[in-house]
């Protein structure tokens, strides 16, 4: 009888447990590498050229941003394409209300200047399809500093209805509007109390005769003619 040869034996594998974990590792790892460059260029800005009070200003915005086409008209989206300015006019209304949101801004639209071909601030008021102010601008807004308090404050009147001439705006952006002669709003301020009565007396709000307040957002904007 011949004596059989010893067969070798396969190196064990690995447990069941530490075979799955070591595969998940390497599927995350190859995961990680496959996207990894992907997600870079998606992050990556599309740069574009604004006007605004007579400066050519660089602005950097994601092309690809999925509220995209809320903000975006198709008509503003052609001329972009031939005009030497082309960013979104949602573009550069962010970039001049940076502390709201875009549901937040709803009430505000830019103001043209025609002379300087120029973004020049923003108002109150509904917007054409370049996201100007549909009707001429009368008047110019800009945010008064420190004001979250008094933004709270006008907007707990409003919804007590204590005030008969504080009322919300029904866009949904959760703004609320006072508008008067200066003095009256001062007046009014006052006699709500808080913070907004810390602010009756601000330069801000009584640099012109006539001034319209909007608070939304936790800011305080006061709007004047001019």
């Amino acid at each position: 009888m011949s004596r059989l040869s010893p067969i070798p034996f396969a190196p064990a594998l690995p447990a069941a447990p530490a075979l799955v974990a070591s595969l998940a590792a390497a599927l995350i790892a190859l995961a990680v590498l496959a996207t990894g460059p992907a997600t870079a260029k998606a992050a990556d800005p599309t740069f574009c050229l604004a006007r605004i009070n007579g400066q050519d200003v660089v602005m950097g915005y994601d092309k690809a941003e999925a509220r995209l086409a809320d903000s975006y008209s198709r008509r503003e989206l052609l001329a972009t394409k031939w005009g030497r300015h082309d960013c979104p006019s949602y573009v550069v209304l962010r970039s001049l209300t940076p502390e709201l949101t875009d549901q937040q801004r709803q009430p505000f639209c830019l103001r043209f200047d025609a002379e300087s071909e120029s973004v020049a601030g923003y108002d109150l008021g509904p917007r054409d399809a370049w996201g100007r102010c549909r009707q001429p601008s009368g008047s110019v807004c800009n945010r008064v500093n420190r004001t979250a308090s008094a933004a709270g404050a006008l907007t707990s009147a409003a919804a007590r209805r204590s005030v008969q001439r504080l009322r919300a705006l029904p866009d949904g952006s959760g703004a609320v509007i006072l508008s008067g002669s200066s003095g009256a709003v001062s007046s009014i301020l006052s006699s709500i109390g808080g913070g907004a009565a810390a602010v009756a007396s601000s330069p801000a709000l009584l640099a012109g005769a006539a001034v319209t307040v909007v608070a939304v957002g936790g800011a305080l904007y006061a709007c004047h003619p001019g």
